[in-house]
């Protein structure tokens, strides 16, 4: 999602980023200012054609559809962003966004950008098309279609390569979720590419940066205590991410947003066996030392990548994936109906509800349950990010 340029009344007042001279291609706030991609402005119709069916996504501002190029008969995903959003310009943050993609070109993990258009009131930024889609619809899926933790872990670790190659860079990418995930291919499950780069900021160590932006049941505890950013804040969007994907469950998630707040500033977290029944107990470990309310405390990218519950499958080939699913954590297989039985501990149907953003949500569904039950067996909002910068209701954007 791109950010809002117009500032809220409450944010105005509040101490944020000092201005600073342009250097090393940055501008205040974490904003890169300079590209290398050639602005095309000869019509974009000239080159590519629509490919008719459901769109990719859209927000308030943007809005992505499929194209083939016609040159090449090559699919690709089309971003077509707004220039000006309530009478702001804000030209600088799509050059922002795609600076931050030609950063980590070198990234298989990342989206690749391919061609950049403009037009009198659009950029149109020509993306990868990832054909799986958000890992998002394996989160919400059936039992059945669901990841297994084996996948999860491969998933992971090239979440992971991808988000370390984003900080070496100085890149926080600010809204890590499974919406931000997509899939190479659904089946059988492909790569991961990580996408949506118009949170992301560069980070210094000369500069603190803060910013109230991200998706609720994702943000960490500083960005709602309104304390310094860091590559530490994607850590935290990790471990809120792998639960996702090994449980179905959304670990913080309320009735509400200010009850996800609360839940998120207190740690309120279930590590309880009926969560992770038939998952591997170093997984809660790797989760636990993400969930840290001090960022500091949090393990790296790189410190992620060497957990004991990602080597496990570090020496394994993507054909030999289903040789190792059920293996326990000494490393002896499981009988078919052990297999059998942690592949179907994966969670319950989840329920999608309707968007929420900043200043108004919806409350989910009442369940029938006790305060104890319901710490446990939370559900999903689809929610938008939001920002002290931005309002945009919709689904999601490349």
């Amino acid at each position: 999602m791109i950010p809002q340029c117009t500032y809220s009344p409450e944010t105005r007042n509040r101490p944020r980023c000092p201005s600073l001279p342009v250097e090393q291609n940055q501008i205040r706030c974490g904003l890169l200012s300079e590209i290398q991609s050639t602005i095309r402005t000869e019509p974009f119709g000239d080159h590519y054609s629509l490919i008719p069916g459901k769109e990719l996504g859209r927000g308030k501002f943007a809005v992505v559809k499929k194209y083939m190029k016609r040159s090449t008969g090559k699919e690709y995903a089309a971003k077509f962003m707004r220039k000006r959003r309530k009478g702001q310009d804000c030209r600088m943050e799509i050059i922002h966004e795609i600076a931050v993609l030609e950063l980590a070109r070198f990234s298989p993990r990342v989206i690749d950008l391919h061609e950049v258009y403009e037009t009198a009131t659009e950029m149109i930024l020509v993306l990868e098309y990832a054909a799986g889609g958000e890992i998002f619809n394996q989160c919400v899926a059936d039992r059945d279609e669901a990841f297994k933790e084996e996948e999860v872990k491969r998933l992971m670790r090239q979440i992971l390569e991808g988000v370390a190659f984003l900080h070496k860079n100085n890149v926080v990418h600010l809204d890590l979720k499974p919406q931000n995930i997509l899939l190479t291919s659904a089946s059988p499950v492909g790569d991961i590419k990580i996408v949506d780069f118009g949170l992301s900021r560069i980070v210094s160590s000369n500069e603190e940066l803060r910013e109230i932006m991200g998706t609720p049941e994702y943000v960490a505890p500083e960005i709602l205590n309104y304390e310094p950013i860091s590559t530490a804040t994607d850590m935290w969007s990790i471990g809120v991410l792998a639960y996702v994907m090994l449980t179905g469950t959304s670990p913080f998630l309320g009735d509400d947003k200010q009850e996800t707040f609360l839940n998120i500033s207190q740690i309120n977290i279930s590590y309880t066996q009926e969560e992770f029944e038939g998952i591997d107990k170093s997984a809660i470990d790797f989760m636990k030392m993400l969930l840290i309310k001090e960022p500091e405390a949090r393990a790296t990218a790189e410190q992620c990548r060497q957990h004991l519950w990602l080597q496990q499958l570090h020496e394994d080939t993507a054909e030999a994936l289903s040789s190792c699913e059920g293996s326990s954590e000494e490393g002896s297989p499981l009988s078919p109906a052990g297999e059998a039985a942690a592949q179907s501990q994966v969670a319950e149907e989840l329920i999608v509800m309707a968007a929420y953003t900043l200043g108004q949500c919806r409350q989910s569904e009442k369940e029938s349950m006790t305060p104890d039950q319901k710490a446990i067996s939370k559900r999903f909002k689809f929610e938008e990010p939001f920002s002290t910068l931005q309002e945009i209701p919709g689904d999601f954007i490349y």
